[in-house]
């Protein structure tokens, strides 16, 4: 019989033919082999290691055969076998141990079953040559059965029986160890799985873990940075950047796959979900990479995501990560929730020590209190432009669509209330840095509702004070 049977077949049969020794012989043997079958079914089942489940199909081939030896064997190569379950006495077991490797050569059983792919048997191995035969011989081994193990349509090893006794072994061994062999299979597939499950949970939380550690910047010597960085698969040498994405509720995930999808682009990362940010520490190996980079967090995602200036070493994550915070604060442009840090001077100032800085810059700034909101943004405005063309009066008159004295009268008011002259350079240097830390770390907010994150990457129109309605020369 080919497949296993059920308990009542045997028995059906046998109730009609009672007085049949020879069925009821056979009845036996099939009932104790469906039960062998059933509890080592049952082990698979419950996900016992392998090497487990291995040492009770010898155990069971053993004694349902009936055999004097059983084993399981794996072929490591083309050329060589190793022994990963047996069963036989104890004295056979100290000749052939389990982690044997032996050369697969000659036409000894794993010989055959290799280049056949078929079941294969040796009734005598008085005349066999090669190391296994030799082994055979010693340790009492007439003759032997043995079939493949396939899994994943690939051979993986052969399960085999032998006896001590004189004479082949019966017709239908092969078919009865078969079926221990589908087991193997079942249960090495099954193990595989698991250990796929827990090797991936564990790398999982490994990387968390090293995330973390450059994140909170611990300490690393050379070496140990090199192991965490080819563990996260980045490369040991910058740039990078930190990437921070900020969570509008919880349980959200702002930018889904980014991993797999910068990977796509060439371009390494790895990545952690805190309570409020998504962050990620990204190789950027040219600025065209940084734009690509910045193009995709732009095309995925709506709310506010801030990123570092470049860095080299990854021990400096921690201060780019304070950064990255920053501009979840700051100013972007009209299209994209994404702020990115210029990495100048004067930026790096503002941001570097957030707390002292806004209380110095407010200081500065205090003399702008007793304006309205609408008046002083104008006046704000007004020296950021004027600063961004290079101090030059049309060149902020042509961006802000006004006449130069205008500009040059807004200019005078500043200096009327900060108690600075733009003529003088440290005056200057105060002022730029004052404006900056303003922009951003006082004044903007964190984009926390949709409508807000529409809005900020909704193409702004043009403020109403500065489009013409009078002519420009009566214009203040």
């Amino acid at each position: 019989m080919d497949g296993p049977l059920t308990g009542e077949e045997p028995a059906a049969e046998f109730d009609e033919h009672r007085d049949d020794g020879t069925l009821y012989a056979e009845y036996r043997r099939l009932a104790a082999e469906q039960a062998a079958l059933r509890r080592l079914a049952t082990l698979v089942a419950r996900g016992v290691e392998p090497v487990e489940v291995f040492g009770a199909v010898a155990d069971e081939m053993r004694r349902c055969v009936p055999a004097d030896t059983a084993g399981l064997w794996r072929f490591e190569s083309d050329r060589e076998i190793i022994v990963v379950a047996s069963a036989a006495d104890p004295a056979t077991l100290a000749k052939w141990p389990v982690g044997t490797r032996t050369p697969v050569e000659g036409t000894t059983i794993a010989a055959l079953v290799q280049r056949s792919g078929q079941p294969a048997r040796i009734d005598s191995y008085d005349n066999v040559a090669g190391p296994i035969a030799a082994r055979a011989r010693e340790i009492g081994v007439r003759a032997t059965v043995g079939v493949r193990i396939i899994i994943d349509g690939r051979m993986w090893g052969l399960a085999a029986v032998g006896s001590v006794q004189p004479g082949p072994m019966p017709a239908d061994t092969e078919v009865r160890i078969g079926r221990f062999a589908e087991l193997i299979a079942t249960a090495v597939v099954a193990g595989y799985r698991d250990e796929q499950k827990r090797q991936l949970l564990a790398e999982g939380s490994r990387r968390l873990s090293l995330v973390d550690s450059l994140l909170e910047g611990r300490a690393f010597d050379e070496w140990s940075l090199r192991e965490v960085a080819g563990h996260l698969r980045l490369p040991i040498n910058g740039p990078f950047v930190v990437v921070a994405a900020h969570i509008p509720s919880a349980g959200d995930e702002p930018l889904p796959e980014i991993e797999s999808k910068l990977r796509s682009l060439d371009i390494f990362s790895a990545w952690r979900l805190l309570p409020d940010l998504q962050v990620g520490i990204v190789h950027v190996a040219s600025d065209r990479k940084l734009d690509r980079v910045v193009a995709l967090l732009s095309r995925m995602t709506t709310a506010r995501v801030g990123v570092s200036a470049a860095f080299v070493d990854l021990r400096d994550t921690p201060r780019a990560l304070h950064v990255a915070r920053v501009m979840l604060r700051g100013p972007t442009d009209s299209t994209s929730s994404v702020a990115v840090f210029d990495g100048s001077i004067l930026a790096t100032a503002a941001v570097s020590a957030p707390e002292v800085m806004i209380k110095t810059a407010r200081a500065a700034l205090d003399g702008f209190c007793d304006l309205t909101d609408e008046d002083r943004e104008t006046l704000f405005e007004t020296f950021r432009v004027w600063q961004d063309n290079d101090a030059s009066v049309s060149g902020a008159a042509e961006v802000l669509i006004c006449h130069p004295n205008t500009v040059r009268h807004r200019l005078r008011r500043i200096e009327k209330h900060t108690g600075r002259s733009l003529s003088r350079p440290r005056d200057i240097a105060e002022l730029c840095l004052a404006f900056e830390v303003h922009r951003r770390l006082i004044d903007p907010k964190p984009i926390d509702t949709v409508d807000e994150r529409r809005a900020a990457t909704r193409p702004r129109p043009c403020p109403a004070r500065w489009r013409i309605t009078t002519p420009a020369s009566m214009r203040c």
